[in-house]
């Protein structure tokens, strides 16, 4: 038998009602949706296709890092390795994982550093 529980508001008015699982995905086959969904426009960007690791946004996300130093530290490395590797200062390191608009020629050496596309190393 299939119990349907309501909830209802504070004047007793049935507002949601709360129904098996088997039952909800019975009437999510038969339904016809269309109407809950907009059509929306959107303008395709250059780098829809790059995709970025979830560890990688997982690190982004956790340490409140920007993406940079996200590889870096899903790489193993340090400031100081990819300085060491890249022949700059751990300070050039630092200030590029910092900035807003890092320049192109350091984003494409910590690309290949990172075995990772320069796309997955912007958030444009």
């Amino acid at each position: 038998m299939n119990h349907i529980q309501f909830i209802t508001d504070e004047h007793g008015v049935k507002q949601a009602a709360v129904i098996p699982m088997e039952l909800f995905e019975r009437l999510m086959l038969q339904a016809d949706l269309d109407e809950l969904y907009e059509d929306i426009t959107v303008t395709p960007g250059k780098h829809d296709d790059a995709q970025i690791p979830n560890e990688v946004v997982e690190i982004m996300l956790s340490k409140d890092v920007t993406i940079q130093a996200a590889w870096r530290i899903y790489r193993g490395l340090t400031q100081k390795d990819v300085a060491e590797k890249l022949g700059i200062k751990q300070a050039a390191v630092s200030q590029f994982e910092k900035s807003e608009n890092p320049r192109k020629d350091n984003i494409e050496r910590l690309a290949q550093l990172y075995q990772c596309k320069v796309e997955q190393l912007t958030m444009d």
